[in-house]
């Protein structure tokens, strides 16, 4: 029964990584914001490429370097690196939709992340974070702004991908909560700054 258990925790943690769900994700917003599709999969691409490919492909780097053992950087100390990398990744391309005159939407996007990550390394260099209860609360309130109040049928995924985490052991419960509770901060705060959420 634990082994089964253990298998369950083990697959949602996989399909809920954030360098593979990206991209369905991407798409999928990019097709909602933008009305011309051949436009909304060129905007899809670029955030693609600064969101996950460039992110991916440093730590599938450092992998063959062997300066991580595992793929998906289980080691507090390993995770600086492609943190600071991620975070000028995307900062790179919230200059581009900025100067191409990108989707508002993208912009707040690539916000949230900047802002997040750039907390998230901070917070690395003395604890451990739980980065995939951060991205799928993100996603939560991002589709929820999208596509309306029904997308809170989506909530759920954040225990339990929490849950998959911490049985694992891939971290604690107090890492998922403040994966959670940072992501939730600086997503409504940014989204409220650029006018898609009121707060009050």
């Amino acid at each position: 029964m634990n082994r089964s258990i253990n298998k369950a925790a083990k697959i949602i943690s996989y399909m809920f990584d954030g360098s593979f769900i990206s991209i369905p994700i991407f798409l999928i917003i990019c097709f909602m914001v933008v009305d011309n599709k051949i436009e909304a999969f060129g905007w899809a691409s670029v955030c693609l490429l600064f969101g996950t490919v460039v992110p991916y492909l440093y730590v599938s780097f450092l992998y063959r370097k062997k300066e991580i053992d595992d793929i998906h950087i289980p080691k507090k100390e390993d995770r600086i690196k492609p943190l600071l990398v991620s975070c000028a990744s995307y900062t790179a391309c919230f200059v581009i939709l900025y100067i191409l005159n990108g989707p508002l939407f993208l912009k707040s996007i690539f916000a949230v992340s900047i802002a997040s990550t750039a907390i998230f390394t901070i917070i690395t260099y003395f604890w451990k974070i739980s980065l995939h209860s951060s991205w799928i609360t993100f996603i939560v309130i991002t589709f929820n702004i999208l596509f309306g109040r029904w997308m809170l049928l989506m909530v759920p995924l954040i225990p339990v991908i929490g849950w998959a985490r911490v049985r694992i052991k891939k971290h604690t419960v107090n890492q998922v909560i403040f994966g959670v509770g940072i992501s939730t901060i600086t997503s409504f705060l940014i989204y409220y700054n650029y006018g898609f959420i009121n707060l009050f």
